[in-house]
This record gives C-alpha cells, structure tokens and sequence, in this order.
C-alpha cells in the first residue's frame, strides 16, 4: 500500500534509485495540476449557481476547448459579438489568462442612451511544462478565438520503442 504523501517511506523500504528524493521532484507538478482541477472544479459549480454565474460574470460562458496536439496546445473558445480588440490575453506563470469585455449600449428613438451593460468574459488554463510563450499566436474569426501555443522540443513526446526481449 502507498502513503498519501509521496515522498514518505514506507516502514522498512529503503531508499534506492533515487527513492523518496525521485518522487519528490514530481510533487511540484502534482500540486499544479490539482490546483488546476480544483480550479476547474470551483468554475464549473459557480457558472451553476445564477448569484455567482451572473453576479460577477466569471467564467467563460461559451464553450471552451483545450487540443493537446503534438507540436502545440490549441485553446478554441467560443466568443460571439466581440471584437479582436476586446480581447486581453496573457500568459502569467502556468497558466494562460483568458478575458474579453464589451461595453453595449442602446439608444432609444430620441437618442438618448437606453441600457448601458457589459458584458464579460474570464478563464483560466493551466498550461503544460514544454511550451513557447513567446510564440503565442490568438486569432479571432467567425466568433471562434483560437489561441495556438507551440511546444518546445522537450515539450513534445518522444516515441520509444518497444523491443521484443
């Protein structure tokens, strides 16, 4: 049976190949990824619930889509009615931080401004180890922003192959 804590031995395991100071290296990415699925987690329960849904307008409210790809990660999110300007897209850390705000506005037969409201957008993805930042590329089209991240050659998979023993 395996402790809960990854890097604390077992009763009479000995440490060997690396031991307990191996698993501990794979506890950093362990803990951001949970972080990322508690994220996600607490998102989609507040989109659920109309007084945090639509109280502070966070979370995207169209579909959002993660392609892990072999060369790049491709973020797909629906956004109708925005402009490519409304858009505010950043890269902090792991995780890749996507907004968009428009400020829509209707006027009555006179001309005076009727309704005044905004309208938001926020999401969060975590981004994997092994991508380049620098070479993001985000278009807007036909309502759809993709966002393409390249993956760095450590990023990528490599293949092993199996041999016949």
């Amino acid at each position: 049976m395996s402790s809960l804590i990854p890097w604390k031995r077992q009763r009479g395991e000995v440490a060997g190949n690396g031991g307990a100071l191996a698993e501990r290296r794979g506890f950093p990415n362990l803990m951001r990824r949970m972080q990322s699925e508690f994220e996600e987690l607490f998102d989609r329960f507040a989109r659920d619930l109309p007084i945090l849904g639509n109280g502070f307008g966070s979370g995207w409210r169209w579909g959002l889509d993660v392609e892990d790809e072999e060369d790049r990660l491709v973020v797909k999110a629906e956004a109708p009615g925005f402009d490519p300007d409304d858009f505010d897209l950043r890269v902090e850390g792991d995780r890749l931080i996507l907004s968009a705000s428009k400020k829509v506005e209707t006027k009555d037969d006179k001309g005076k401004v009727k309704e005044y409201r905004e309208q938001a957008c926020y999401e969060s993805v975590a981004l994997p180890t092994g991508v380049d930042i620098e070479k993001v590329d985000a278009k807007y089209r036909n309502g759809m922003l993709t966002v393409t991240i390249p993956k760095t050659k450590e990023g990528r998979p490599k293949k092993i192959a199996v041999k016949n023993a």
